[in-house]
């Protein structure tokens, strides 16, 4: 559809002469520019105040084109009102239509997403375009564009990772992890985020976050964390709480260390399960409930599943498992 087409359709639109299949045919086009009314995209639409500058110059230019001048007055024909009339009505319910008018033609760049995954068992890092770096842990993904454009540098991420941000105070870095968002204020950060877990967990290491939850309609401010602040949000309660936290407990796995102060033994398993992609399996679940203080650093797993039997009492046997590298069965005989 060109832009002469569209004038004519939305003044038969204006006039109620429309046929349903006219309707139809230009709710459409109109829906496919339609933007947040509540947010200018600048990815897509260019710097606002430029834009805003060239829509006044074509406005003005076109009354200029039309007005009929009489002695002490100015008056403008009834055609250039409706065009008036029309340009208005494009601008507040379709700005994208502005690409095809030729007011301008400033073309959005084109963002290409990439997207690494782990499994368990391993860990990547990622180096970002603007220089940030990113630790990704086991069995996660991250989601990221080659290149940052626009007011935002914006990442998803399901499960865990470490963030290392070149701190852009015109550029804000955010990870979003479920439903909540998370906002660089020049930071070296951990967020846990697995779909699994009933808790997200934001652990602040250095300088500043913004933690919200996304809503309908914006975001909601939880919290500002400080450094060795962490937030536990329940997502079932959609409420957090603050604690201190000792980093090597929160981000030793990046560098193969797993620190447990107190920690049901059921809960250590789990992590270690994901971190090796192994499977512990214990006879007697009871056991699991016993809570443990214990740091493995950079060991095998069979030193770790031999210290686990040394804390239990319970002896164990090697299986292969179908979906993990090796299944400890506790609580059998060899």
């Amino acid at each position: 559809m060109n832009i002469r087409e569209f004038s004519n359709l939305i003044d038969k639109y204006k006039q109620g002469k429309c046929s349903l299949q006219e309707k139809e045919l230009l709710e459409t086009y109109l829906k496919s520019f339609q933007k947040d009314p509540g947010e200018w995209n600048e990815n897509e639409m260019g710097n606002q105040r430029i834009i805003d500058a060239k829509i006044y110059s074509e406005i003005m230019k076109k009354i200029r084109k039309e007005k009929v001048h009489y002695p002490g007055e100015i008056f403008f024909s009834t055609s250039l009102l409706k065009r008036a009339a029309s340009i208005i009505f494009l601008i507040i319910i379709a700005s994208g239509i502005l690409y095809i008018s030729g007011i301008f033609r400033q073309k959005a760049p084109s963002i290409v997403w990439n997207e690494i995954a782990t499994s368990r068992g391993e860990k990547s890092t990622i180096s970002l375009s603007d220089g940030s770096r990113i630790t990704l842990n086991a069995d996660s993904k991250l989601k990221y564009p080659q290149q940052f454009y626009g007011k935002y540098r914006e990442v998803y991420l399901k499960g865990e990772a470490y963030f290392e941000i070149h701190h852009n105070s015109a550029q804000r870095f955010i990870v979003r992890s479920e439903s909540l968002s998370t906002i660089d204020l020049g930071t070296k950060f951990d967020v846990s985020a697995y779909p699994g877990n009933k808790t997200i967990t934001v652990s602040l290491l250095e300088g500043k976050v913004r933690v919200s939850r996304d809503k309908v309609g914006g975001t909601d401010e939880i919290v500002v964390l400080k450094p060795k602040e962490q937030l536990l949000y329940n997502k079932e309660k959609n409420v957090g709480s603050l604690e201190r936290f000792d980093s090597l407990e929160v981000v030793g796995w990046k560098d193969n260390i797993y620190k447990f102060e107190n920690e049901p033994l059921g809960e250590v398993l789990s992590l270690l399960e994901r971190s090796f992609d192994v499977k512990f399996t214990f006879k007697d679940k009871s056991v699991l409930a016993q809570k443990i203080t214990i740091k493995f650093e950079r060991n095998s797993i069979k030193t770790i599943a031999d210290v686990i039997k040394s804390l239990t009492g319970i002896d164990y046997k090697i299986d292969k498992a179908d979906h993990y590298n090796e299944e400890f069965v506790f609580g059998k005989t060899r």
